[in-house]
């Protein structure tokens, strides 16, 4: 999907308070024509209830919701043509696969022969062709789940919505139904509107990302532009891994800026202009490397470090180390000479300054 798809749905100022609480506090944000837009954040951050007024289960306290030049914020959850899929897969029981997903085309009086044959390729798609005579019980987690996207897809939405879906499951029935989420929104071409609060999952499913921190809507990008470079602080850290270094004393020279940290001058590329407020380095731990003795590097970061802790984990050691009072934590190969290095010993890091950025503090 390229970055000029045509907006399909646009949530202009959208605010939801309770008393003076602010749920969402004056929210914008468009859903482009067959993407995959993830709404991340921590609990409490305001994505969900988004998520809630998109599908006219919840009226807002003020904003605007456009569809096609329309402003569809009173109109009801069941005039929107919008599918939904929960977390809990909210199947009937007593129905068959076939007659789960065929519910909601017989509630809109669809034909018997029309209906046969849409739930028969929705089935298809969703990969369950062959179970359709069974009943839920029969079923695991993730085929249930995939019954219920089914259901939500079948009448051909114009949007679908997903409110944590895969959270209920084990891990790796987790990453299995990831894998089919991406085929199945590549297959159908409907828009989807994803909430989850799981980076990794997000990373991995969407054509955008929008960042929720109380209430604000903090960054919107594609998952490569906001994981490496977050515009701010919050979204550096809620999003993967970041080590971070308090700069005083900064200076600039052409594209790049120059602080201390401690008794190490460290380079990032500047902002034009420089921010007069307190700075933070970031860096990526990937980016990072381990050095027993001091390197000479031209053009990367270079400063003595101590080791503090180490935690195996399989095909790779994590380790946690001191600069100067700061914790920094990178995680090297399970082979690699730091996995074996004792506690409190002396190391030094390394990174490429084209990997470093500013953030305020």
């Amino acid at each position: 999907m390229s970055s000029g798809s045509a907006i399909q749905l646009s949530a202009q100022g959208i605010s939801q308070y309770y008393g003076r609480f602010a749920a969402l506090d004056n929210v914008d944000l468009d859903v482009r024509q067959g993407e995959f837009l993830t709404l991340l954040g921590p609990s409490g951050s305001g994505k969900t209830t988004l998520l809630m007024i998109l599908a006219g289960f919840l009226s807002p306290t003020s904003g605007k919701l456009m569809e096609h030049g329309v402003d569809i914020i009173k109109r009801s959850a069941e005039k929107r043509n919008y599918g939904m899929v929960f977390q809990g897969y909210a199947l009937f029981p007593h129905m068959s696969v076939a007659d789960n997903v065929a519910y909601p085309l017989r509630i809109r009086k669809v034909a018997a022969e029309e209906r046969q044959r849409r739930v028969k390729h929705i089935l298809e798609v969703v990969g369950l062709g062959a179970h359709m005579h069974k009943k839920p019980a029969e079923l695991s987690g993730g085929q249930q789940q995939r019954v219920a996207i089914a259901r939500a897809l079948v009448f051909e939405p114009d949007l679908l919505l997903l409110d944590e879906p895969l959270s209920a499951l084990d891990k790796n029935l987790r990453e299995q139904l990831q894998t089919e989420l991406q085929r199945i929104h590549r297959q159908v071409g409907t828009s989807f509107v994803f909430v989850t609060h799981d980076q990794n999952e997000a990373l991995a499913l969407s054509s955008r990302i929008a960042i929720f921190n109380h209430g604000k809507l903090t960054q919107v990008d594609t998952p490569e532009n906001i994981y490496n470079r977050p515009e701010s602080r919050f979204v550096a850290e809620f999003l993967g891994k970041m080590n971070l270094f308090p700069l005083v004393d900064m200076t600039r020279n052409g594209p790049t800026a120059s602080g201390r940290c401690g008794n190490s001058v460290l380079h990032a590329l500047a902002p034009n202009p420089l921010n007069a407020q307190p700075t933070v380095l970031a860096v990526r731990p990937e980016h990072m490397e381990l050095h027993s003795d001091c390197p000479s590097l031209d053009g990367y970061n270079v400063m003595p470090a101590q080791l503090t802790d180490k935690v195996y984990q399989g095909s790779s050691t994590h380790l946690a180390l001191k600069v100067d009072g700061v914790p920094v934590n990178l995680s090297v190969p399970g082979n690699h000479p730091g996995a074996l290095m004792p506690s409190g010993a002396p190391v030094w890091l390394s990174w490429p300054v084209q990997q470093s950025f500013l953030l305020q503090a």
